[in-house]
Parts: C-alpha cells; sequence; structure tokens
C-alpha cells in the first residue's frame, strides 16, 4: 500500500524529522510519498492512497483554503489522519477555550478580535500583568507571537497575523525560560516519548527555529497524568498528539494541544519512531 505524507509547496519533501517515520512504515511493507496539501485532490474514489498530515507548514497562511480542503477530504471518504473533523477544530486556537471550561489548566487568558497597541496595554492594566505573550489564534511556530510589557508593544505590522484570525494574551510564564516547556508525543492514544524544549538565552520562544534546543526527557508521573487527563478529549480516531506543559508556579499548564502538523522527534527520540509506525499501521487496518 501506498500512503501520502501531506507537506506543503515551499517544502514539498519528506521533513527530515519524519524521514525516519518513513523508513519504518516502509519496514512494515507501506511505500510513503511525499505531496503538498494543496496538489492532493479530495474528490479521489474511496480507495485511493490514505494521507497523513505531516509537514503542512503553510496552513496557517491561508486557513480557509484550508479548512475548505479539509473538508473535502471528509465529504470524498478518502482517509485522512489525523481526521480531517479534528484538525479542522485544531486550526483555531479557540480550541483551548473550550478545554480550559472542561477543567483543563491553561495559563491565564485574554482573547481579543482586533489587537493593537490600546487594547493590548489595556489587558496588561486590567489584569496588572508586568508581561504577556500575544499570539495570533490561527498561528503555527510562533509566527506572529510576541512578548509585551515593560514598555514594549509590537507595531501594527507585526500584529497583521493577530488581526486577521483574532489573538490571544497569556501572562507571561517566567518558568517557560527557567525549565522549558515538555512536549509528551501520543501514539494511537498511548504515551509514547517526551521531550524538553529549552529558548536560547533571554528568549521566551523555544522552538528550534529561533534557536532552541530540544533533548529527551522523563515526564514525572504527575506530568504525565496531566498530559493523559488532556488525552481524554482527544478521539480516539487519532493517531498522533503532542501535549505542550510548562510546570509553573500555579502547576501543570497546557501551552497547546498539537494534532495537524507538530513536529515529532523522531530525530531526539529515535526508538520512538516505532511506536507511531504501528499506530499509523493499526489504523490502515
Amino acid at each position: 500500500m501506498h500512503i501520502v505524507f501531506a507537506t506543503c509547496s515551499h517544502q514539498p519533501f519528506i521533513a527530515p524529522d519524519d524521514q525516519p517515520l518513513a523508513d519504518a512504515l516502509r519496514g512494515l511493507g507501506y511505500q510513503v510519498e511525499p505531496e503538498p496539501w494543496t496538489d492532493i485532490d479530495p474528490n479521489t474514489h474511496v480507495a485511493a492512497d490514505p494521507v497523513v498530515l505531516r509537514s503542512t507548514w503553510d496552513y496557517h497562511r491561508v486557513p480557509t483554503m484550508f479548512r475548505a480542503w479539509l473538508d473535502a477530504m471528509a465529504d470524498s471518504g478518502r482517509l485522512l489522519l489525523n481526521p480531517p473533523e479534528v484538525a479542522r477544530e485544531n486550526v483555531d486556537k479557540i480550541y483551548l477555550r473550550t478545554l480550559h471550561a472542561a477543567g483543563i489548566a491553561i495559563p491565564r487568558t485574554r482573547w481579543i478580535e482586533k489587537p493593537d497597541e490600546g487594547s493590548l496595554a489595556a489587558v496588561l492594566r486590567e489584569e496588572r500583568w508586568t508581561q504577556a505573550v500575544v499570539k495570533p489564534r490561527i498561528g503555527a511556530t510562533a509566527h506572529g507571537t510576541f512578548l509585551i510589557g515593560e514598555g514594549a508593544i509590537p507595531s501594527d505590522d507585526d500584529l497583521a497575523p493577530a488581526r486577521l484570525s483574532g489573538a490571544l494574551v497569556q501572562e507571561f510564564i517566567p518558568e517557560i525560560r527557567d525549565r522549558g516547556e515538555l512536549s509528551l508525543v501520543f501514539a494511537g492514544g498511548q504515551f509514547s516519548h517526551a521531550v524538553v524544549k529549552r529558548g536560547k538565552t533571554g528568549d521566551f520562544r523555544v522552538q528550534q527555529d529561533f534557536g532552541g534546543v530540544v533533548a529527551p526527557a522523563a515526564p514525572s508521573a504527575a506530568v504525565l497524568a496531566f498530559a493523559e487527563l488532556v488525552m481524554t478529549h482527544v478521539p480516539s480516531s487519532c493517531v498522533y498528539a503532542r501535549v505542550d506543559i510548562v510546570e509553573s508556579a500555579r502547576g501543570r499548564l497546557l501551552m497547546e494541544l498539537e494534532l495537524i502538523e507538530p513536529e515529532l522527534y523522531f530525530s531526539v527520540v529515535p526508538e520512538s519512531v516505532g511506536r507511531m509506525a504501528r499506530a499509523i499501521a493499526d489504523r490502515l487496518g
């Protein structure tokens, strides 16, 4: 059987971190080919090759087009992993508000439709926050994300992505600089592996794109229990999930629940790749 790894037009090949997964699937008898999601025709017969969402790293720039493509994939019956309805709900970070209402702790957050200098200054003043992080509701890899406070407010140009989708403004969690962020990866609903991500000195962004470093981690029982609580809100049809957590003075906080195209750190924890390959193979039957 052939499997398509959905990529993006500006990086159409299999991402380096996904290559071990492609190799492991080949070892299980599957032929893996990359294809930008914009080139994948949903309107094919149901026997068409299954598609695994992997490096669709431009979806946040064209969210309306991406959602329409997900809807077309759902209507066509072509198998997409993670499923289109799951990916659609995960596009907009408003899902964090839903999880918070269900009892999952997140950083203290304000939601703003059209952020500008005045509205951000008002949030800092009303919440009595010294610093906060402003993010677009639809974004990836810290695109359009800024630390505000202590006289620092993004320019109108910087805030353009957040004005398009709306923004969330979160109280800055200092432990993210001191302890980093934990990412727990689940394969087929079961915990697989974890890493810790730390930003370069002085930076709150932990992504490798901004100089962050990643290392294997062994989560505590409490962190794992928190991640598993988050996973109770993830449909069993998902083959992968990444739960990003910060341990703060308030306790464990969910930063993101990644269900569309997260890096899964197979190159950092090589022994994990077999678990994910088997989870995909099991879903394909």
